[in-house]
């Protein structure tokens, strides 16, 4: 299928991009047909007699290399087409509008398209007289063999060599005093990446590579080629820990070698397609993993730099032996638009735990009882041992079928949500389940004191609108059986729990909601008949209500706002809830009969 992209055309998206770079950001412009990104101050720094820095390659890279143009770091970068070096003759003429009598440093990333064509330029720079340098960016720790005749590819730490040679230029430092720096730098820098997925070209209709669902790619370059090797998909901490030790691997022909006690920056790229909540959970544990290794983390970059379009992915950099004249450099003003500051400290394993954040209920603070628990609890109706038994069993089936169900309602909500609701009440029956498997034969002898239990469970585990509406219906049924338990009072519970939700989530029967499933069962069971005829009649217009659902407009909830084509299927709130209801209900019933 071929990837969707929000273009104008495959032909023109380099030149569309370009263009709206410039347009949004002031100090730069363009020239060479729009393909070279240039300061517009060029001139003043040629005045001043300060070394022009030149970078480029690729595009599909963004914010690399353009984003980085701007005094204090780029003075011009020269962009090919996607993941593809720009000829030499471009990459002349942004030399050429950029020469100083201090020099001119190419900064040039390991790759043979971009070594031959900048390579070319240079060599036709110096022909006529300007004086021009390269260093060559190779910070890949991938590579576990020397038998590549390309050697390390340049990765995300170029951005860190843009940097600090523009701050260097700035500062006046001859060519020859940047060039020098810059090479200290490639050796002491190293990136590792991994991906979830490939990326996809605009208007290519097949991915560079495929990964299996439970797999990541390791050690993979920023042109959407296969990395060294696929592994199976772990959690962010292990995955770090991983990463970390294929880099600084002796074994590896290409690893860096850290110590203890080092000087380090650090930098957490998006490879394009990872959300900030990936990133910076990654981030968290890149430095957790800095405090175990007792390294000096002195800066850290967290953010988008070097991208392989939209990659779902991360790569991570580190840089050694940063002493404060580096700092200085990293550190001094840049109008470039996509260099990020980071956070500064002398030392950040002061910030950072090394306990484990291993689910939700570690974070949200625990059920503490209060003074109005205790008073519930000993001021509540009781049930018999026996009907205590049986509404535990019951509610801790309901809980078991809504786990069940979890990807199936994750499915359903894929289309006119964001496809979690499965996911979200799976989070609150977990909850439930524990504490009714903890909960002592008082409590569940007093269902108005573990029914508010259990919207206090809810409302901290699962979140959302979800949690926030369960745990009304939840509170507004406890309220109600808080002088007595009986038939009438259990309905009348469901009822005023129903009645809750219908106030504050401003919702009705036909708004496409959980309230489709809930108001019919609560009218079945409201008719005349013995218990057991009443919850089977109320299991089946739960089942009829959700299944009314599908097609019908949403008026409330998230997916109104979503097109009608979309809601074809069952909401799967409503769905959720018939789920809950059969299970809970028919238990009973097996129990009654």
């Amino acid at each position: 299928m071929t990837s969707k992209k929000i273009i104008n055309s495959a032909k023109t998206v380099v030149d569309d991009a370009i263009a709206g770079l410039v347009l949004t950001n002031s100090g730069l412009t363009t020239i060479g047909g729009g393909r070279i990104v240039i300061r517009e101050d060029v001139e003043d720094l040629k005045a001043s007699e300060k070394v022009a820095v030149i970078s480029g390659g690729g595009s599909g890279h963004e914010p690399a290399w353009a984003g980085f143009v701007g005094p204090g770091s780029l003075t011009a970068a020269v962009c090919g087409d996607i993941f593809a070096s720009p000829p030499s003759s471009l990459i002349l003429e942004a030399v050429i509008k950029c020469s100083s009598s201090a020099g001119i440093l190419m900064i040039v990333t390991n790759y043979t398209g971009d070594r031959v064509n900048f390579g070319l330029a240079l060599e036709r720079a110096r022909a006529i007289g300007l004086k021009c340098e390269m260093v060559v960016s190779s910070d890949d720790t991938a590579l576990t063999s020397a038998d590549r005749s390309a050697g390390r590819r340049g990765l995300c730490g170029t951005m860190l060599l843009h940097k600090v040679a523009g701050a260097m230029s700035e500062e006046g430092k001859t060519l020859e005093e940047i060039v020098a720096t810059c090479k200290q730098m490639n050796q002491n820098m190293g990136t590792i990446g991994v991906s979830l997925g490939s990326c996809s070209l605009p208007g290519n209709s097949q991915p560079h590579f495929t990964i299996a669902e439970d797999e990541v790619e390791l050690g993979l370059g920023i042109h959407g080629e296969a990395g060294v090797k696929k592994m199976k998909l772990l959690t962010a901490k292990a995955l770090v820990a991983q990463m970390y030790d294929h880099m600084t691997n002796s074994h590896s022909v290409s690893h860096l070698t850290l110590t203890a006690g080092e000087h380090v920056a650090v930098i957490v790229n998006n490879l394009g397609g990872t959300s900030y909540l990936e990133l910076n959970v990654v981030a968290k544990e890149v430095l957790q993993l800095c405090a175990q290794k007792d390294l000096n983390a002195v800066r850290v970059y967290c953010g988008t730099f070097v991208t392989c379009l939209n990659m779902p992915g991360i790569s991570i950099t580190f840089l050694k032996q940063v002493d404060d004249e580096l700092l200085g450099y990293l550190d001094s003003p840049t109008q470039a638009p996509a260099w990020s500051f980071p956070y500064k400290t002398s030392r950040l394993s002061s910030r950072v735990t090394h306990d484990d954040v291993t689910d939700s209920a570690s974070v949200i603070p625990s059920s503490v009882p209060s003074s109005a628990d205790h008073a519930l609890l000993s001021t509540t109706a009781c049930i018999s041992a026996d009907s205590g038994r049986l509404m535990k069993e019951a509610i801790m089936a309901a809980c078991h079928a809504l786990t069940a169900a979890t990807q199936y309602l994750n499915e359903l909500d894929e289309g006119c949500g964001d496809g979690d609701t499965g996911s979200t009440l799976a989070l609150g029956s977990t909850a439930i389940l524990d504490y009714l498997e903890s909960a002592s034969a008082e409590e569940i002898s007093k269902p108005a004191f573990f029914l508010s239990q259990m919207s206090s469970l809810i409302e901290r585990q699962m979140g959302g609108t979800s949690g926030a509406l369960y745990s009304l219906f939840l509170s507004a049924a406890a309220s109600t059986l808080v002088s007595e338990v009986s038939t009438t009072s259990l309905t009348e519970a469901f009822s005023n729990g129903i009645a809750a939700i219908m106030k504050y989530g401003l919702s009705q029967a036909g708004d496409r909601t959980m309230l489709d499933a809930l108001i019919p069962a609560l009218a079945a069971l409201r008719k005349e008949g013995a218990v057991g005829q009443l919850l089977r009649d109320s299991v089946m217009a739960a089942r009829e209500g959700a299944d009314s659902t599908a097609g019908m407009k949403a008026k409330a909830g998230r997916a109104s706002y979503t097109p009608q084509e979309s809601q074809t299927r069952v909401d799967p709130g409503a769905e959720g809830a018939a789920i809950w209801i059969k299970a809970a209900f028919m238990y009973l019933v097996s129990q009654i009969d």
